[in-house]
């Protein structure tokens, strides 16, 4: 086996790690072309040579390209910063609804207690009314719908606008990505999502500070009214206290709800009493903030997650996909004649990517080894030393590139009419791979079955120094397929071996 040098595991950056953020990617990779087509053709062989369809390949093109515009990097840092703005609003919202309710506290420790209901209940109330309305005008069929009126558009624009590490593509992925949930008709759950998990931790945390400041503070709840009747305020804590009194809190009953008739009243009343309005309104709280927001959430995330489960494919009538399908044709390699002598026999017994007996030992061959010596220094001996005999027979000299482009596309021609078995590329180990080393690796592997990397110094041990530096560059740009050798003799096993 060759003593090749281990590169440590690195993710693979061809595949998409979920629908979504390949989906998102996508649509913001064509946003940006608009302005006019990205040098692809690196990601478009990659594709063509990792994907099994044409709309994979496509997707996984696009995919790439993000990648190197930074796009999934964007993604992950809008899921961290969503976290944060998340709880900043649930925190400010129970803030507000608290300082309301404060607002009608009076001297003596009293409460008005139906001021605190509203206070606490009556922005979450309008804000349910309005998403709901939303949601209905968006399940109907029009444009725009729900998270038009929501916390939860409010989280993803202060999330993807956040200065903090902000790519120079994040308002374009931004606009991506609603145009996208919008025609997947999943943006109403995703803003509701949000919005109803603002508001269930708003509850949480309000419902938390309601029961420390019952349980150890002296609080009278009372009414006062100028015009109403008792018997209004009596039907008001019966109708609401029904659904809290069904699942166990105490209700203040008509006696109760008489007899604090005005914040004198109520300082006479009974301890027993005082507790059955501080649960009266810590069982509301619950029942008509906390409860159907949680259940709301619930629901939004059930039908997100079966709307991302179900996103659109690639759609493959769209002009602009067309003219990428038709590069990806154009990679095909062309028909080749098998057997010259016995073209029917060999058409009728063999598959048309079976090689002649013995043809990949047979340098230049298709589907032969091939070496390309690249940016070795001009002076060194070529090919070099311990180079198996079969690789640099006289009339397939293996290829030598300075570096230069014409250079570096005339080898690029003949491995892609060659397509190689093995691929050895010969690099100096002193020296330091740059971009260009890595873009002419990268177009080089998706044209061989596999790749190997000998790194060499003019004859001389190649220092651990040097050997470290190719390694972290390897695990850097992701070439988690291509083997690193530092001998001769490895390189040789390594082509006899047959994997990589």
């Amino acid at each position: 086996m060759p003593s090749a040098i281990p590169l440590p595991t690195a993710p693979s950056r061809t595949p998409a790690p979920s629908p979504l953020a390949g989906a998102v990617v996508a649509a913001a990779v064509d946003d940006i072309e608009t302005a006019g087509p990205l040098d692809d053709q690196a990601e478009l062989r990659e594709a063509f040579h990792t994907a099994p369809t044409r709309a994979l390949q496509v997707r996984t093109r696009a995919w790439l390209l993000g990648q190197r515009l930074g796009l999934p990097q964007e993604l992950a840092r809008w899921r961290h910063a969503l976290g944060w703005v998340v709880a900043l609003l649930a925190l400010l919202v129970a803030l507000a609804g608290l300082g309301a309710a404060r607002g009608v506290l009076a001297p003596d420790r009293s409460i008005n207690a139906v001021a605190a209901f509203v206070s606490l209940l009556g922005l979450h109330a309008f804000t349910l009314l309005a998403w709901l309305l939303g949601l209905a005008w968006s399940l109907a069929g029009h444009r725009g719908g729900a998270g038009g009126w929501s916390f939860g558009r409010l989280a993803l624009n202060l999330a993807a606008r956040l200065p903090l590490d902000r790519g120079p593509h994040a308002l374009t992925l931004l606009s991506a990505f609603t145009g996208l949930l919008r025609r997947n008709r999943l943006w109403p759950w995703l803003t509701g999502m949000l919005s109803h998990g603002i508001w269930t931790l708003a509850f949480g945390i309000t419902l938390a500070v309601l029961m420390f400041a019952f349980s150890f503070h002296d609080y009278r709840l009372s009414w006062e009214t100028t015009i109403l009747s008792a018997g209004f305020f009596q039907h008001f804590v019966h109708a609401t206290g029904l659904l809290p009194a069904a699942l166990g809190f105490p209700v203040p009953g008509a006696a109760a709800v008489q007899q604090v008739g005005n914040a004198g009243a109520a300082a006479n009343l009974s301890a027993g009493g005082q507790r059955e309005w501080a649960w009266w309104l810590i069982g509301c709280v619950a029942v008509y903030g906390l409860l159907p927001r949680a259940l709301l959430v619930t629901f939004s995330l059930w039908r997100w997650r079966a709307g991302v489960g179900r996103m659109e494919q690639v759609d493959m009538t769209d002009p602009g996909v067309r003219r990428i399908v038709a590069r990806l044709d154009a990679l095909e390699p062309p028909p080749r004649v098998i057997d010259p002598a016995a073209p029917h026999t060999a058409a009728a017994s063999a598959p048309a990517a079976t090689l002649p007996v013995g043809a990949r030992g047979v340098p230049g061959a298709p589907g032969a080894p091939a070496v390309i010596g690249f940016e070795l220094p001009p002076d060194g001996p070529w090919p070099p030393a311990g180079l198996p005999a079969s690789l640099s027979a006289a009339g397939a000299p293996p290829l030598r590139v300075a570096g230069g482009a014409a250079e570096r596309a005339q080898a690029l021609q003949e491995l892609r009419a060659q397509r190689p078995a093995a691929l050895l590329l010969v690099c100096h180990a002193p020296s330091s791979p740059d971009r260009g080393t890595a873009r002419f690796v990268r177009e080089a592997s998706a044209l061989a079955e596999r790749t190997a990397i000998w790194l060499t110094a003019g004859g001389t041990p190649v220092p651990e120094a040097a050997v470290q530096r190719w390694r972290e560059w390897a695990v850097s740009e992701r070439f988690v397929a291509v083997t690193l050798v530092e001998s001769a003799q490895a390189a040789s096993e390594w082509i006899a071996s047959g994997h990589g």
